[in-house]
This record gives C-alpha cells, structure tokens and sequence, in this order.
C-alpha cells in the first residue's frame, strides 16, 4: 500500500486481521490476515468493499452486522476527509484524452453533403 494512505479502520473483524486504508487517489485498500493466509483487494466504493470483503468474511464467523456498518462508517467518513489529488479538482471538469494522429497514414476526409461514396450512394468511384 501507499505510503500517504490513510487508516480508515483496522482491528479484528470475525476470524480476521483487517486493515483498510484510502490512498490519497480515493480508491479503498483492503488487507486481512486469517489462518488460511494474506489476502488483499482494493474496490472503488463501499459497497464493493462490503460485497466482496466484508460480507465473506462474516461468513461462518460470529460477526455482527454493527460491526460492518461502524467498518462503513469509518470509511465514509475518511473518504469524506480526504484530500483529493490536484488532478482531481472537482470544479473543472474531466475532458477525455485527445485521439492521436496514426502515424504513416493520411488524414482522413469528410465528405460533405449525401450521396458520398461510402454510402453507397450515387458518389464518385475509382477503379
């Protein structure tokens, strides 16, 4: 994990040694100890947090459900608290990257008005 994550919970959750931490990019780290071994994910919401983390690990476990809403808690919470990144300003708005020009290849053309030869109409053809 990041060195500039934050704990957003950690402690003993069921049969597991449980540790998740937000990195400052807003994603959700998660890291849990259990006899069978080490394990990690890392999901992009709480909700992806409890599907595939919280909820497998309160099965067979003796884990009340308390505990995984104070677990989601914590998490919003610092979720909430985060910096964002300074590429992440939320004022300005996302524009998507730019198509680079293929290199070797001519640029390609609109025809303008109907009937062009890509459409089978009455356009010009080469032979």
């Amino acid at each position: 994990m990041e060195a500039a994550s934050t704990v957003a919970w950690e402690g003993r959750f069921g049969d597991a040694d449980l540790r998740i931490e937000i990195p400052p990019s807003g994603r959700i780290h998660a890291e849990w100890k259990t006899a069978a071994g080490n394990r990690q994910k890392v999901v992009d919401s709480i909700e992806q947090l409890e599907r595939s983390v919280l909820f497998q690990l309160m099965v067979g476990a003796d884990v009340r459900d308390e505990m995984r809403e104070e677990i989601a808690d914590a998490v919003a919470l610092t979720l909430a608290n985060r910096t964002p990144l300074p590429s992440e300003d939320p004022s300005q708005p996302r524009r998507p990257p730019r198509k680079r020009a293929r290199p070797n290849q001519p640029a390609r053309r609109r025809t303008g008005g109907a009937g062009g030869a890509s459409r089978g109409g009455g356009g010009r053809r080469r032979h």
